[in-house]
């Protein structure tokens, strides 16, 4: 069967289209096949070397020197469950890793709550351009993207050697910012308090309270479930024969206050 490459090929019949006038208008997708074209080669070529790692990809384990007690013999050369395992990975395509995505699992690893602050889910228009000389920019809050994009920022600029010393250096740039904004909003509730302000609940607040207010009525119930299971597990005729001596004590009680009248 003979092989089709029609939609190889749809990048020079387009401009050939275009040339001859057959085409009055460019379509949307011209320019970005142009910049990447599509690959005319159907052979599937092995990737020895992972692009974004730099290792190599195929690599048989290193055999030791020591005996395997099963059958008493030494492993000298790969069997085909080793040869399989070191290709399986020839053809596939390579996890690309970046390393802000090993940044932000860093931090947020070290600092969970951070990741409990409100964020705001409007779109933009991801045009924003920030100088990240320094780690507080003007539109965009203090959050855990700020500390990664700082430490980008250091390794490009070759202030520090190593990726953990720029890191830690954004880090305590991020503490103290922190420690700064939360004096300022303790001294700001101050102030206002002082001149009369009335503060409702915070969050945590109201959950406890709700909270509160659940566990109060599972305590009734528990309560008048514990009573209701006492009574039936007591002994009925210990229940019975108090009631009699009751009534048995009543009318006796009542002819002696007449004879004593």
């Amino acid at each position: 069967m003979k092989i089709q490459k029609n939609a190889v090929n749809v990048f020079e019949r387009t401009s050939s289209y275009l040339k001859a006038g057959l085409l009055t208008k460019t379509p949307a997708w011209y320019d970005v096949v142009a910049s990447v074209p599509p690959s005319k080669s159907f052979v599937r070529e092995p990737r020895l070397i992972n692009p974004s790692t730099k290792r190599n990809t195929s690599f048989l384990p290193e055999f030791n020197q020591e005996l395997n007690k099963r059958n008493e013999t030494f492993k000298t050369r790969a069997n085909t469950l080793d040869k399989k395992v070191a290709t399986n990975s020839i053809y596939s395509a390579p996890k690309l890793t970046y390393a802000e995505d090993k940044l932000r699992e860093l931090f947020y690893k070290q600092h969970p709550w951070e990741l409990s602050r409100p964020k705001v889910l409007v779109e933009n228009t991801g045009n924003e351009s920030y100088d990240w000389s320094t780690i507080q920019q003007l539109g965009k809050p203090l959050d855990g993207e700020s500390v990664v994009q700082r430490t980008l920022y250091l390794m490009k600029a070759k202030k520090h050697e190593s990726l953990l010393a720029a890191y830690d250096q954004a880090r305590f740039e991020f503490y103290r910012l922190r420690i700064q904004q939360e004096i300022e909003d303790q001294v700001a509730q101050e102030e206002a308090e002082m001149f009369g302000s009335v503060f409702g609940p915070s969050a945590i607040e109201y959950g406890l309270e709700k909270e509160q207010k659940v566990i109060e009525v599972w305590k009734r119930k528990a309560i008048e479930q514990s009573e209701l299971i006492s009574a039936r597990n007591s002994n009925p005729s210990e229940s019975w024969s108090s009631s009699q001596s009751k009534t048995t004590e009543g009318p006796a009680d009542s002819v002696d206050d007449e004879v004593l009248l």
